[in-house]
């Protein structure tokens, strides 16, 4: 992942639909994606925190626990063993609390490649949806020219965390009445196959399909929109700091932070800023509002042999969680209830 010349960790809707998702409009055009600046702090709205199980944290952090227990976890010309098994475990979890899990399996065509997407969604009050996703690949760590680039890697918090937290986080909403729909969805493949970005040429393969599937789809008035996308990457280091991801919706930062300042933890969230390349770059390039929670700008573990579960703790993800629990419902005001 690309972050303003440094890599990073890691086509609203193809058709935006009017409320209730009935009447197609025209389609827009696909949009070039810039760094915006930074936000005012300010004039972040003030928001009421949401409140959060007092075990949220742990029980994503026996999620990272399970994950990082299955070794890498990544596909390829032979896929690890990790890798089958943490979809398994993903699908197992959102059954488990009542969750109806769907597995979009294909083959990259140009890289021969096999990944798979799953998503469930949480159905609210109405059609339109706000995706809620991570990534659950993690990086390749074998088989590079470089020798340094040839290490034991099992990615507890760039990979492992972002898919813990969602699934913490499922369990509780699951059990929430929402005005949008609530899209569960955890990407493949966001990691390069090269180990340097080379600008996504061969990197966001889950987020890319997904969009395009959605895209394809609103077209023909299969599909309801998007009406915002949050993006989870990296959200567990012990150290935790979410910089600010200046490719991100501008008002949709305001919001996180927002949510931030509500739950008490303003202080962890946007000291820094930087851009970085994520899956969140699909969605914007559409035109769906979209931001990334990542914290990647000084975190030295990124891509090292060091990115275990001893750099990330619950403490972290339970303070994400809460700020995300009380971004939703933010979200869901401006994105969606104010399009009636």
């Amino acid at each position: 992942m690309l972050v303003a010349g440094l890599c990073a960790a890691c086509l609203g809707a193809g058709i935006a639909l009017q409320q209730g998702g009935d009447t197609p409009l025209r389609a827009p055009a696909p949009t070039t994606v810039r760094q915006q600046d930074e936000i005012d702090k300010g004039k972040a709205p003030r928001l009421q925190p949401v409140p959060a199980p007092k075990d949220l944290g742990d029980r994503a952090f026996a999620h990272v626990r399970t994950l990082v227990g299955f070794g890498p976890r990544h596909t390829g010309a032979q896929p690890t063993p990790g890798w089958t098994q943490q979809l398994d475990h993903i699908g197992t979890t959102l059954r488990g609390f009542g969750l109806v899990p769907e597995r979009d399996v294909w083959t990259d065509r140009k890289e021969l490649v096999t990944f798979c997407n799953v998503r469930a969604a949480i159905p609210g009050k109405r059609k339109d949806r706000i995706v809620l996703a991570c990534h659950h690949d993690t990086k390749c760590t074998t088989g590079h020219a470089d020798p340094a680039h040839n290490f034991t890697f099992t990615g507890a918090n760039d990979g492992a965390s972002g898919v813990a937290l969602l699934l913490a986080l499922a369990e509780v909403l699951s059990k929430q009445q929402h005005e949008a729909t609530i899209e569960l969805v955890f990407f493949d493949g966001e990691e390069s196959l090269d180990w340097a970005w080379n600008d996504a040429a061969r990197a966001l393969f889950g987020s890319k399909r997904f969009v395009k599937q959605h895209r394809d789809r609103s077209l023909v008035g299969d599909e309801p929109r998007i009406a915002a996308m949050v993006l989870l990457d990296m959200v567990g280091r012990t150290d935790l700091h979410i910089q600010e991801e200046l490719y991100s919706t501008h008002r949709l930062r305001e919001l996180v932070y927002g949510a931030a300042v509500a739950t008490g933890h303003a202080t962890l969230f946007f000291q820094r800023a930087e851009a970085a390349s994520d899956d969140h770059k699909p969605f914007l390039e559409v035109g769906i509002p979209a931001v990334d929670l990542i914290d990647l700008n000084g975190n030295p573990h990124w891509h090292k042999a060091t990115d275990t579960i001893e750099n990330v703790s619950a403490a972290s993800l339970q303070k994400v969680g809460e700020v995300v629990l009380t971004l939703l419902p933010a979200i869901e005001r401006e994105y969606v209830l104010r399009k009636d």
